[in-house]
């Protein structure tokens, strides 16, 4: 392997502490990993391994994948000598072995994050319910306002949104109920979040569950309380890479340090520019930065990168210069690092691209609607003539990317959609549910036609068929082998319907075993493999904890639940299918959210939607998470909560929230940025649903060095 500079002195790693912050495209992944064979290969204590903690099961997949790759290059096992996983598998891993310790059984259960929201929404909704006036008294808008019921709505879904926030940074703080009681000090959100905090720890309890923070904080007190254990581990794994080292919260970093302490080799591996997780998680990318100044650290920065052509990288770098130069905002100066792109030497066997036309440009348009509609021709006809191209449009929010997937379809251009929940993802789920649901009830049509539907889809285009179905007798259909019409008989289709309905009777004879052993029935008779497979097993296993804890539980109130628990389905879907990693495919108009866009990288990018509301730059800008219904000095519900159980001062605080999410959003626009190969077009529009709207002040700077370069063209 020819080494780029910095990948040579991070080859070369002994042991000891490493910082290596990584611009986008530096080839991070493909460097660690070929270290990890390094360290395999050169000889390591025996029943050790190299471990490798990461943020997503994709990159889980991806790591295991080269490093694979570079062991059998050096004829080992490709299994051998090193562990990758996820952090909060790392933590399950480190409870298993001490149980006890933690007052856990070893049968207990962990919440999802799909259960988790549930639970939390349940007892927001309670809580309200008691408290209705402290939770009403702090809107400006009164009963009497035309928008007030409007108000109430968001403010309920805002107060969920509170409380899974301040759930997360309490547990993170290491705090129990008792002790963040102690902290509340007056009336404010803080106060509620501690009262919905208690209850639903109090649920947990009583139900012998723990939730992925509780995993995350009882392995970091493990290590840190258990010397021998934490000397066990260390033995265990002692070489240990960090993956996305910027977007570690404190138990995180407190864990991998209390692990690496013993034998002092650890290496994190992340990138500053792009900590972009702290809206969603408890992440904090000042760790990584002091990591990085630490004296016992050696830092080796990796600047060179193939991914983007020259003149992309200008673009993104001067999109950093213009931020720690420029920006309007004084505390923004610091949100990027001065770790600027450098293009490979034109000796490296990955060089920049260099399209021979391309395109480089900022674009206005007047109004949503006529962005939507442009960039998806653009991006259509782009698809058409470079079918070998991978293409994607980068948008801030899932309504948008909907809004593009809609108006894609409609001109029946090939789409993908990168979304929390993918649709080929769900099938699965929607086919046992209503195939469920049917035997739940199988006396009822209502329930027999999606049934059939799922298994048959073609039923959908047929609407004599289904009114047929709709309105016959269930027991008729299912048991009555005659052809009841002629008329009927000569649909093409109806052979294949009485093939489905014959499955089904099939499936109703067997309906009297247990709900999770019904589970599995459907899934063999449906043949269900690999991830399909796995999404059965695990609707199986959370049918069969469900009806443990309430055995009086029927099918139908078992379907019941299972429809309340897709999203916690959907989860574990995400996480089988990520497992096999994501892949490009040419010819396709990618669709994804900007957050989603992280680790990938396609030939021609669309950045839409650019403007101060979505990408804000400046203290006036309006965020989402300012509502207009609160008062000034509250417009900012987590921040507020935070300066509460803090002490702070709550106005310096909502002010440095504010600023905080400016950074977030700058560094949002430089990953989308860095997404793209060989052509980049940024766009925003003037006009919008909520009236007249204006660029984000960095795509203004950015506009200043855009230029189509002499010899390129248009696509």
């Amino acid at each position: 392997m020819k080494f780029r500079p910095g990948q040579k002195e991070v080859a070369q790693y002994k042991g000891g502490y490493m910082a290596v912050p990584a611009v986008p495209g530096a080839g991070k992944t493909t460097i660690l990993s070929w270290l990890a064979a390094r360290l395999i290969a050169d000889g390591m204590p025996r029943g050790s391994k190299v471990l490798v903690v990461t943020v997503m099961n994709s990159a889980v997949a991806n790591f295991t994948a080269k490093i694979g790759d570079w062991l059998e290059q050096r004829d080992l096992p490709r299994g051998t000598g090193h562990e990758v996983r996820t952090l909060h598998s790392l933590a399950l891993q480190i409870i298993r072995q001490r149980t006890d310790a933690v007052r856990l059984r070893d049968d207990f259960f962990i919440v999802d994050g799909g259960y988790r929201e549930r639970m939390v929404d349940g007892i927001v909704n309670q809580w309200i319910e008691k408290n209705n006036s402290r939770w009403q008294d702090v809107l400006k808008i009164s009963g009497g306002h035309p928008r007030h019921q409007q108000a109430l709505e968001h403010w309920r879904g805002r107060t969920a949104d509170l409380a899974k926030a301040m759930v997360t940074h309490i547990k993170g703080a290491g705090l129990s109920p008792r002790q963040a009681q102690d902290l509340v000090r007056h009336e404010g959100f803080f106060a509620w979040a501690v009262e919905i905090y208690r209850e639903y720890q109090r649920q947990l309890t009583r139900m012998g569950q723990i939730d992925f923070d509780d995993l995350l904080l009882m392995a970091c007190r493990l290590v840190e309380e258990d010397q021998d254990l934490c000397q066990r581990l260390a033995a265990t794994w002692p070489y240990i890479f960090e993956d996305e080292a910027q977007d570690s919260n404190p138990l995180q970093q407190r864990l991998l340090l209390a692990l690496s302490g013993v034998h002092g080799n650890l290496v994190r591996v992340g990138d500053s520019n792009q900590a972009i997780m702290g809206t969603f998680t408890d992440s904090d990318p000042e760790l990584f930065r002091q990591f990085c100044q630490r004296p016992d650290v050696s830092l080796v920065p990796l600047l060179q990168s193939s991914r983007s052509s020259r003149d992309i990288i200008e673009m993104a770098n001067s999109l950093v210069q213009w931020s720690r130069e420029e920006h309007p905002v004084a505390a923004c100066r610091q949100a990027l690092e001065d770790n600027y792109i450098e293009p490979v030497d034109d000796s490296d066997p990955h060089p920049n691209p260099r399209p021979q036309g391309y395109t480089l440009a900022v674009r206005n348009y007047a109004s949503l609607d006529e962005e939507v509609a442009a960039v998806s021709e653009h991006a259509a006809g782009f698809v058409r003539r470079n079918p070998e191209k991978t293409v994607a449009i980068i948008a801030p929010t899932n309504w948008l990317v909907g809004k593009f997937a809609t108006r894609l379809e409609e001109m029946e251009a090939p789409v993908y959609e990168i979304t929390t929940y993918p649709a080929h993802r769900r099938k699965t789920i929607d086919d046992l549910l209503a195939i469920l649901a049917f035997l739940a009830r199988p006396g009822d049509n209502g329930k027999l036609v999606p049934a059939v539907e799922r298994l048959l889809p073609e039923l959908a285009d047929d609407q004599a068929l289904k009114g047929y179905l709709e309105t016959v007798p269930v027991e008729k259909l299912l048991f009555s082998p005659s052809v009841p019409t002629a008329t009927l008989a000569e649909f093409e289709l109806w052979p294949q319907v009485t093939d489905t309905l014959e499955t089904l009777s099939g499936w109703l004879q067997a309906s009297h075993l247990p709900a999770d052993q019904l589970v599995l029935e459907l899934a063999n008779g449906l043949d269900l493999q690999q991830q399909e497979l796995a999404v059965a097993q695990k609707m199986a296993v959370d049918v069969k904890y469900q009806m443990t804890a309430n055995p009086g539980w029927r099918l139908p109130r078992v379907v019941e639940e299972l429809t309340l628990m897709t999203n916690s389905l959907l989860g574990s879907a995400n996480l089988f299918y990520d497992r096999s990693g994501y892949q490009a495919q040419p010819g396709v108009v990618n669709l994804v959210t900007a957050h989603k866009a992280k680790g990938l990288e396609w030939d021609t990018v669309y950045v839409v939607s650019l403007t101060s509301t979505q990408y804000p730059g400046k203290m006036g800008d309006r965020i989402r998470s300012e509502y207009g219904w609160l008062p000034d000095e509250l417009v900012n519900p987590v921040a507020v909560a935070k300066a509460e159980m803090d002490g702070l001062n709550q106005k310096q605080a909502i002010v440095a929230a504010k600023e905080d999410l400016l950074c977030e959003r700058l560094r949002l626009l430089y990953v989308a940025t860095t997404r793209a190969r060989e052509n980049l077009l940024l766009t925003w529009h003037s006009r919008g649903d909520f009236g007249r709207q204006y660029p984000a002040v960095a795509v203004k700077a950015m506009e200043k060095t855009v230029e189509v370069r002499a010899g390129g063209k248009s696509q």
